[in-house]
């Protein structure tokens, strides 16, 4: 896979040429006004599934999960002090997955076991859309893209979904993915829909982490830009590290854990810089959160979202019990540290 950077650019550029030209053409006459469409509330703040203003969470069911199979969805709730969230959730959660991914035919929950879901606008609208990927099982490496339909749930998939195909995120040693998160414009290239992180690799060509540009079009990834930065800790032991991405008024920014010694890291203001040569970097400034955080715990989903509304990230997480816990972030210090404030484990259905 070559690096794909520079041409989208390319076409970037040319784009205002374009218009320009049809600038020149004659008017057409006027036609009557389309008559108007219904508006759901839509809102600038990442994860907020319904437009309230407030992050939302989401979760994959299905074996294992102690939720049934298909895609929770979760709505933040506020503080009536504050107006912002508080990291709890409306439960029970709703299953809005049950008429399944659109491409199997046959309507199912069951279509999103062993996936793992991302929120963001996939379509490229205000609306926060469903990204659903397969790491593993017959349908490792493939995935597609749901629309949302701007109420914190998913319209029936037929005509609202499209796929990503197999050969699309594979490395340059045709390996899959081993997870995904949104990369939204890091690498500065403004397409109107965000852009992936991935982690991939294989033992005999060790693993990295990957930039994978999409091209102007709901579910169009094609090739990566293999990336240069080692671990938080200076490793290379990719295949370790779980990450989940959010973005913020300040920019881009990711967690990245490692499950087995506990270590929680964050990088905030993250950008792809493009090395020229088919790899970039990531330039972020890096804070250990913590250092013993659900060591050794199983966590079946990570996700990352500004939940207060304090410009600092947060995390959510889901265990394979069912239950959920957010853990608030703050007193991001020029050493590097930060302060974790947990709820309390609540179940969400």
């Amino acid at each position: 896979m070559t690096n794909s950077i520079t041409s989208r650019r390319m076409l970037a550029w040319t784009a205002p040429v374009a218009l320009a030209l049809t600038a020149l053409a004659p008017a057409l006459p006027a036609q009557a006004a389309p008559k108007p469409t219904p508006t759901v509330a839509v809102g600038p703040v990442d994860k907020d599934l319904n437009g309230d203003g407030v992050a939302d969470l989401v979760a994959v069911g299905g074996p294992g999960t102690n939720l049934g199979s298909g895609v929770w969805s979760a709505l933040g709730l506020k503080s009536r002090k504050t107006g912002v969230g508080t990291g709890k959730v409306q439960t029970p959660a709703t299953n809005i997955g049950l008429l399944g991914n659109g491409v199997t035919g046959n309507p199912s929950g069951a279509d999103f076991d062993g996936a793992q879901v991302i929120t963001g606008r996939f379509f490229g609208t205000e609306r926060q859309d469903f990204l659903y990927y397969y790491p593993t099982g017959t349908a490792a490496g493939i995935g597609g893209v749901l629309r949302g339909a701007g109420d914190g749930t998913m319209p029936s998939p037929y005509n609202n979904q499209v796929t990503i195909g197999y050969e699309s995120l594979l490395d340059a040693n045709g390996n899959s993915p081993l997870q995904l998160t949104s990369a939204f414009q890091a690498d500065g290239v403004d397409t109107g829909i965000p852009d992936l992180f991935g982690i991939a690799g294989d033992v005999t060509n060790g693993y990295r982490l990957g930039y994978h540009p999409n091209y102007y079009a709901a579910g169009l990834y094609w090739g990566v830009t293999d990336l240069t930065n080692p671990t938080p800790t200076g490793g290379t032991d990719w295949q370790n590290w779980t990450i989940a991405s959010t973005e913020t008024a300040s920019g881009v920014a990711l967690f990245l854990r490692n499950a087995a010694t506990g270590h929680l890291y964050l990088w905030t203001g993250v950008t792809m810089v493009d090395n020229g040569d088919g790899t970039g970097t990531l330039t972020h400034t890096q804070y250990q959160v913590a250092g013993n955080w659900n060591t050794g715990v199983a966590i079946s989903s990570l996700q990352a979202a500004d939940i207060n509304a304090d410009g600092a990230p947060d995390l959510w997480t889901v265990l394979p019990n069912g239950t959920y816990r957010a853990y608030l972030i703050s007193g991001l210090s020029s050493s590097g540290t930060a302060t974790v404030t947990a709820t309390r484990a609540q179940r969400l259905a």
